[in-house]
């Protein structure tokens, strides 16, 4: 792994809240993205809480890339329960999922989704460039409150914070199911415990810079955004000539298989093995720019990404 921690001053002060509760909503349709992945209509991510302890932009960026990589690896349409996830290299910020009291699970892409809009709403509002803040955001499905995203904040602190801030229309407690014996708290363990030191070994990656300069957060959320949709798909399906319609900032990116006659072959686990890694790379060269991935398996050349500027 290329990552190395970035340290930043802590503080406890409470921060404005970024807008009143439920007054404005992420979606697809209002943040730009194409129509190449099918968000359900009626899905989105309202900010609700902005704390004053300030988290890395870095590393809160490595720690959704592995686990939108996780997710995108299993049964994306499946469901999980409550779960808290972090890196080795990065335990801060932790990224939480709770549910409200009517639901035991949520799905993969809802999830997944929820992780997309709300780095792009992180990254719209963070003062000064390049610190978030721990935050929590409510997932909602046709007006209804579906699960909670958090960065950073554990329960009882969601729930202190709420009362200091008098927030209207909070939605009621929220609590993660603890039952060692149910299926969605060992998925949730299992998420917890990831292992994210360079991807799968059989892998290998190479980077070039062509030059140029791309904005960074750009460049990684046109990177979480491709991964989101290469998650969609079998992870075992190949991977055809790929021009996502995303464009964020002036960033674009293109994938293209080698058309071999047999195995190994560019798969969408490949992508996004190999996507995880760039950003990896990216992050601790912290040079953003057009730049080629190669990728390897097996010593076999499978395919080449770019990121490029548009």
């Amino acid at each position: 792994m290329f990552v190395q921690s970035i340290p930043v001053q802590s503080s406890n002060r409470l921060l404005p809240l970024l807008s009143p509760t439920g007054s404005v909503n992420y979606s697809t349709a209002n943040i730009g993205l194409g129509d190449e992945v099918p968000v359900p209509e009626g899905f989105s991510l309202s900010p609700d809480l902005r704390l004053g302890h300030p988290m890395s932009e870095s590393a809160t960026f490595i720690n959704v890339v592995h686990l939108i990589k996780d997710l995108g690896q299993r049964d994306i349409n499946g469901e999980i329960g409550p779960l808290d996830f972090r890196t080795p290299q990065y335990p801060n910020p932790v990224i939480g999922i709770r549910l409200p009291p009517y639901k035991t699970t949520i799905k993969r892409k809802y999830v997944m989704w929820a992780l997309v809009l709300a780095m792009h709403h992180m990254c719209a509002t963070q003062r000064p460039p390049g610190i978030f803040y721990y935050s929590h955001f409510t997932l909602l499905f046709n007006g209804r409150e579906i699960g909670g995203l958090s960065f950073g904040i554990i329960g009882p602190m969601i729930e202190n914070a709420k009362n200091i801030t008098r927030l209207e229309n909070t939605p009621e407690k929220i609590t993660a199911r603890e039952d060692p014996s149910s299926d969605t708290n060992l998925i949730s363990q299992q998420a917890a415990n990831l292992t994210t030191d360079l991807t799968d070994p059989r892998l290998s990656v190479t980077f070039t810079y062509l030059g140029g300069s791309l904005n960074k957060e750009d460049l990684l959320t046109t990177l979480l955004c491709v991964m989101a949709g290469a998650a969609l798909p079998s992870s075992e399906t190949r991977v055809p000539n790929w021009a996502p319609q995303w464009l964020y900032g002036h960033t674009r990116f293109v994938v293209s298989p080698l058309g071999r006659p047999r195995p190994p072959y560019m798969t969408y686990y490949w992508l996004l093995e190999g996507l995880a890694a760039t950003a990896d790379y990216l992050i601790d060269q912290n040079r953003y720019g057009d730049i080629r991935i190669g990728f390897r398996v097996d010593g076999a050349g499978i395919g080449e990404g770019l990121f490029r500027h548009m």
